[in-house]
């Protein structure tokens, strides 16, 4: 019992354990994943955002590189303006590369323009820088004023469209992370409430564990207390059955050898005084002191027959089992039959001291209280088992009630589980009794009885 309470716990509690911790860690990834999702996001947007912010930088940079060109009336300097130029377009080409790999498909778009308005801004300037110093005095404004002037304003409105469109993109991931914040939160929501079902359903359990074994225990401290009581009885009845039976063994021994001695002893006492006197006053008192002898070496016999009789050593259960009927019948006046089918005279001693014990308690049983007429005794043999059957036609007893019998019948059912045997008790009232026992041979074994 206590090993199974241990399992069915333990399982209980490991249970809510792993339910904790697979809620837990699942938990913790799913916290951690929408936090990597939203600096992952945040980082994106704040690198398009810088990207996007420095091209009207650029922009003006250029501008300020073309204005300076044309106010600079050498023909020698073109060239390294147009390396200037160039370096700031590798550089506004390397920002859109960048660009083209981090903004999400709905501004891929927008990109695109930007980037076909950027290219052809700088076609428009690559000619700039192969003017003479004349034409730079005549066309300068005009062109900065035709051509610069309008393609960069046009390129800053597409910046600052594509940044419009990332600071929307910013917003939409926003909310697309409030609500993923807002499914994780129902998420510990369930697993707080399926942590606390699982943890009021072992609690339960335990409870109604524990209520069962403290009700079990209960019930086997009042078992446990009644045969403890019930043993106290038996026992005080077992010491004044042995001490009867001593007493009527000191009383036979008083009154049916001790008086029959006494008068072996006054017999020979008298043929001693009786050698002078006639044959035939010394052969009649001769006879006497046979007559007493006999009848002392008789009740000897009686007497050992009952404590354990010597045939069932010698002449096996069977004889021992009909001279048991024979002089319950003598001293009882109640009729005995005795039937025996089988082989019954190769059994173990413990075998036959068991069932010749259980008869003799059986009749006694029988001359105490049953107040029957005849008594049936049945013994059969078999090579598997031993079955007896004592029936009487007396006027039986609640089987109920055994234990109030006394201890003959608790004795009877003590020697069958010794050997492995069962004993059944069938009686009503006014309809006999029935006392039936089966002994297994395989269980044979020796032991004290």
């Amino acid at each position: 019992m206590r090993s199974r309470s241990w399992i069915i716990l333990s399982a209980g509690f490991g249970s809510l354990i792993a339910c904790i911790i697979l809620m837990g860690l699942g938990a913790m990834r799913r916290a951690e994943a929408i936090h990597d999702e939203s600096i992952a996001t945040h980082n994106a947007y704040l690198k398009t955002d810088s990207l996007v912010g420095e091209l009207p930088a650029d922009l003006y940079l250029s501008g300020i590189l073309v204005r300076d060109y044309l106010l600079d009336l050498s023909h020698l300097t073109g060239p390294l303006y147009r390396g200037e130029m160039r370096r700031l377009q590798t550089s506004v080409k390397q920002k859109l590369d960048v660009l083209e790999r981090t903004v999400p498909k709905r501004q891929q778009e927008s990109l695109d323009r930007l980037t076909e308005e950027l290219n052809g801004y700088w076609k428009a300037l690559d000619p700039l820088f192969e003017w003479s110093p004349q034409r730079k005095a005549i066309l300068s404004n005009v062109f900065l004023r035709d051509v610069v002037l309008p393609r960069r304003d046009s390129i800053i409105k597409l910046a600052q469209e594509v940044a419009r469109i990332n600071g929307e993109n910013l917003a939409s991931e926003q909310r697309r992370l409030d609500e993923s914040q807002n499914l994780f939160q129902q998420f510990l929501k369930d697993i707080l409430l399926v942590t606390v079902a699982v943890a009021l359903l072992v609690s339960l359990a335990s409870i109604y564990r524990v209520n069962n074994l403290e009700r079990e225990h209960h019930l086997q401290r009042v078992r446990a207390e009644r045969a403890e009581g019930e043993l106290r009885r038996l026992s005080r009845k077992l010491v004044r059955a042995q001490e009867e039976e001593r007493k009527a063994i000191s009383r036979e021994l008083h009154d049916a050898l001790g008086q029959k001695l006494s008068f072996i002893g006054m017999e020979v006492g008298t043929l001693s005084s009786l050698r002078m006197a006639s044959p035939e006053v010394f052969e009649e008192r001769l006879s006497d002191a046979q007559r007493l002898i006999t009848e002392t070496v008789r009740s000897v016999r009686d007497l050992s027959m009952s404590l354990r009789p010597a045939m069932l050593d010698e002449l096996g259960l069977g004889s021992a089992v009909r001279w048991q009927g024979r002089e319950f019948a003598r001293r009882s006046g109640i009729d005995v039959d005795v039937q025996l089918d089988g082989e019954l005279d190769a059994l173990p001693e413990t075998h036959r001291t068991a069932i010749y014990r259980i008869v003799q308690e059986a009749l006694t049983n029988i001359a105490k209280h049953a107040a029957a007429k005849s008594v049936r005794i049945h013994l059969y043999g078999g090579k598997d088992a031993i079955r007896l059957t004592v029936q009487d036609d007396g006027k039986g007893f609640d089987p109920e009630r055994i234990a109030s019998r006394g201890i003959g019948l608790v004795g009877m059912e003590e020697r069958m589980k010794e050997l492995g045997g069962t004993i059944t008790v069938r009686s009503s009232q006014g309809k006999g009794t029935s006392i039936e026992a089966a002994v297994p041979l395989a269980a044979g074994s020796e032991v004290s009885l």
